[in-house]
């Protein structure tokens, strides 16, 4: 299994759905900046709970509203050709996400994209992304060395460090290429394009 699973975040890197992920939260939090929204995700954003920004009602109403919405937005542009070319090359391809599971097994069917995922990791498997990197570890046998993370957010970037497993940072989501690369990410993609090069970087193949 060595080098054989590309774990991959959805919010941000898959879709583009930050605008509304922000649309959705300000509904409740109107004097809620962008920024601030951003500052969620420095760290683990359910995190956020445990200091009071937001409870477990406006989790569900969240959900609630983004289950419907976010079957109204496209994959990024070049992500589709990205995951066709990682199942081709032999990957696992796993999502560890924050967001929900059926939302998201939802907007990946819409597109005829849920074919290429072997698993979706999501809310309800755990909050925690620490432990969601742990679970695929231990069901696919892997060490974190063979394996990494495509994502867009500061927090991701910790988590995965935090298993000492590295991460690829993409630049069109959430935290823009100065605060990824602050954070120490592993490799930085500016585009789609460059994900497949971090990959071949990272796990040294030739």
């Amino acid at each position: 299994m060595k080098n054989k699973i590309i774990m991959f975040d959805f919010d941000g890197v898959i879709v583009d759905s930050c605008q509304l992920s922000f649309e959705i939260n300000k509904q409740s939090m109107v004097n809620m900046e962008y920024t601030d929204f951003q500052r969620w995700s420095d760290g683990n954003v359910y995190s956020q709970m445990d200091n009071g920004s937001f409870d477990s009602s406006h989790v569900e109403f969240y959900f609630e509203q983004y289950s419907q919405k976010v079957k109204t937005l496209v994959p990024i542009e070049g992500m589709e050709e990205v995951i066709k070319k990682c199942k081709k090359d032999g990957y696992k391809l796993v999502i560890v996400s924050s967001s929900d599971e059926d939302s998201i097994n939802g907007f990946l069917e819409k597109y005829n994209l849920n074919q290429y995922f072997d698993e979706i990791l999501g809310r309800k498997a755990n909050f925690s992304k620490v432990e969601k990197i742990k679970t695929v570890f231990e069901k696919y046998g892997i060490k974190p060395d063979e394996t990494l993370l495509v994502t867009d957010s500061v927090g991701d970037v910790k988590e995965a460090h935090e298993v000492e497993m590295k991460a690829i940072g993409v630049t069109w989501g959430l935290h823009e290429k100065e605060r990824l690369e602050k954070c120490g990410t592993d490799f930085i993609a500016d585009s789609p394009n460059d994900i497949m090069r971090g990959i071949k970087q990272i796990l040294a193949l030739n």
